[in-house]
């Protein structure tokens, strides 16, 4: 477990140290009991605004809606530790060709500021690859680098031995050696506010498939690989 993973469950009560199933069941465990919570603060802030409405200012009440919203986060942070820890999702093999259209239409929506260059270049777009694992690594990578610069973000997919070499590419500030290092690390993240889980999750599902992840710098542009097998 990196540091980061043990701290988090140090913040949350928990003074172990786990192998990876043991992770997994401790994020249920930790979804279970946080979900609960943030329903019950949800119902009590539902109550309090039925019990108090005719005696609440206009301005009070939009407190309620605000207490609604910092829940619904709560439960998204726990939704995104679920994904770095918990059950791994299915293998799902599709056609490149297919996997990348769908993806692509679901950047665009995510995204729909960012300027996305797609360059596909693979003999066979009939050969498969998991059509989640691609889904998410290219919302993580793609959503980080357009974040962070602002800047059109190029994907690359080419075929490899084995499988493809999917790249993110932006030409945002240069990563520093520090990034590189700690980039796919959990918790890590060189942004105020962000729980830095995105590429760790990538690389899990990656890894899972016995894939390879990597990043660096080439001609001054950033680049995160992605070597996803075919299936």
């Amino acid at each position: 477990m990196s540091d980061g993973c043990y701290a988090f469950f140090l913040v949350m009560g928990y003074d172990v140290i786990l192998d990876s199933d043991g992770t997994g069941r401790m994020a249920q465990l930790l979804r279970h009991r946080l979900l609960n919570v943030v329903s019950g603060l949800k119902s009590a802030n539902s109550l309090l605004a039925s019990e108090l409405d005719d005696r609440l200012t206009a301005q009070e009440r939009e407190y309620f809606p605000l207490m609604d919203k910092e829940c619904d986060k709560i439960s998204g942070i726990v939704g995104r530790i679920e994904e770095l820890f918990g059950v791994l999702p299915k293998v799902t093999p599709a056609p490149l060709q297919q996997a990348v259209k769908l993806t692509m239409g679901k950047l665009n929506k995510s995204f729909p500021m960012a300027e996305i260059v797609l360059d596909v270049d693979c003999e066979d777009a009939e050969r498969t690859v998991c059509g989640t694992t691609l889904n998410t690594v290219l919302h993580e990578a793609v959503g980080n680098a357009w974040e962070i610069s602002r800047k059109p973000v190029k994907i690359s997919i080419r075929d490899v031995e084995g499988g493809f070499s999917v790249r993110v590419i932006d030409r945002g500030k240069t990563f520093s050696p520090e990034v590189r290092n700690m980039a796919f690390e959990p918790f890590y993240s060189t942004r105020s506010r962000h729980l830095g889980v995105g590429l760790a999750i990538a690389r899990r599902l990656v890894e899972n498939q016995s894939g390879t992840v990597s990043i660096g710098v080439e001609n001054d542009e950033n680049v995160v690989e992605f070597i996803l097998p075919c299936l």
